[in-house]
């Protein structure tokens, strides 16, 4: 994956708001975002190794900031 910048990130989820607003997927990701936008991992992906997290495998070198500044673009509490 190459690595967004917040803003793409804000309009592909955007996108997905106002096409599938609700959409199982979008109220996981606001809860992993707001996750890591507290130092989260953002929760674990259910691989058989169950030790791989949503941060680990997805935003590896991806700071606080970065899924700080999303939630408050996407007007999500975290």
């Amino acid at each position: 994956m190459s690595k967004r910048n917040a803003l793409e990130t804000v309009l592909y989820y955007k996108e997905m708001e106002s096409t599938k607003p609700s959409s199982s997927i979008l109220r996981e990701v606001k809860w992993q975002y707001a996750d890591m936008a507290k130092g989260g991992d953002g929760g674990l992906l259910g691989f058989p190794d169950d030790k791989t997290t949503c941060r680990s495998y997805n935003y590896p070198g991806y700071p606080d900031n970065f899924f700080q500044e999303v939630c408050a673009l996407m007007g999500w509490s975290w």
